[in-house]
């Protein structure tokens, strides 16, 4: 897992624009809908033209501009996992804070999230694996184990003492500072990483030769929790994940042997005709920027790789 960089938001999403975008209407009806009491049981349902509610759920988010924005963000990647998916799935459109409800088993606790299902900074773009439910095998203590994981309808805090409710709906639209004032509180409790909004996300894994990801060495409970949920809830130790980053570590090496092959081919021209050695160190440094270039945020468990070919260089010092 790896920081992902925001980008500009969708028209369609945007507010405080003339007209009203189709998000921040939809928005806006869904807090009224939700300030009776009586539905807060139900899915939401948007207010057709007639001014009766239709059976249509939220539906402003997954439009095919809010995909291909969130699929650009991420270069196509899922943006817990890091696994490129455009090539057999359209992706997941994930809504970090889950908008329908919230918990880890059923029933869920409802309603949820509801006045961020077309806010763009809760929209990812996510693999089915990491975003829904499935049956996983997964590495645990060099143990596999089959478990239920995905994050779903998941949003864990450290404790309950400042979870948004659904009054917070109603002060998201009236009151944005006193809106944001809760929101930073909820944040100090939150369990699970998010690329866009943790600008050290790197810091909280390490990757072992075999692809297992686990909790980096030094972190503060606080941040070890955060680590080991987040690894849980994505399902980020799933076996067939586990071995696509085993297969990268196996590349990434291979790589380093051909960098460490050129530079002693260099060393060993050192004295040689100035042709000699500027040649020998094109082809140094033609493998050392292939190498780095597993780094790049568009490609694949790039978060493995920086830590792969720092923990290299380190070693080399």
């Amino acid at each position: 897992m790896i920081k992902v960089d925001r980008i500009e938001c969708p028209d369609i999403l945007k507010t405080g624009l003339a007209p009203e975008s189709e998000g921040e209407w939809e928005s806006k009806d869904a807090i009224s809908f939700f300030s009776i009491v009586a539905n807060h049981q139900l899915q939401y349902k948007r207010m057709g033209a007639s001014g009766v509610r239709i059976k249509e759920s939220f539906n402003v988010y997954a439009n095919k501009e809010v995909r291909k924005q969130l699929k650009k963000m991420s270069h196509g990647k899922c943006a817990y996992c890091e696994s490129k998916i455009t090539s057999i799935y359209n992706g997941d459109i994930e809504h970090f804070r889950p908008k329908g409800g919230y918990g880890e088993n059923n029933p869920i606790t409802k309603p949820g999230y509801y006045w961020l299902a077309s806010d763009w900074n809760n929209l990812l773009f996510a693999c089915p694996f990491c975003n829904q439910t499935n049956t996983h095998e997964v590495m645990e203590n060099k143990t596999i184990s089959e478990v239920v994981q995905g994050k779903l309808n998941q949003f864990p805090l450290l404790t309950e003492t400042y979870r948004l409710n659904y009054s917070h709906g109603n002060l998201f639209s009236t009151n944005p500072n006193n809106y944001k004032i809760a929101f930073e509180l909820e944040e100090t409790e939150r369990l699970l990483l998010k690329p866009c909004t943790d600008t050290e996300i790197e810091k909280y894994f390490e990757y072992d030769e075999n692809g297992i990801i686990r909790p980096s060495i030094g972190l503060n409970n606080f941040e070890e929790t955060k680590a080991t949920t987040s690894i849980r809830v994505y399902a980020l130790q799933r076996i067939g994940l586990v071995q696509s980053r085993e297969e990268k570590v196996i590349q990434i090496k291979a790589q380093i042997r051909r960098v460490e092959e050129a530079m002693i081919n260099f060393n060993n021209h050192i004295e040689d005709s100035n042709e000699k050695v500027t040649w020998f160190e094109g082809i140094m440094r033609r493998e050392l920027n292939i190498l780095h270039q597993f780094k790049e945020s568009n490609r694949e468990y790039a978060g493995l790789a920086r830590f792969i070919i720092e923990q290299y260089f380190n070693d080399l010092t």
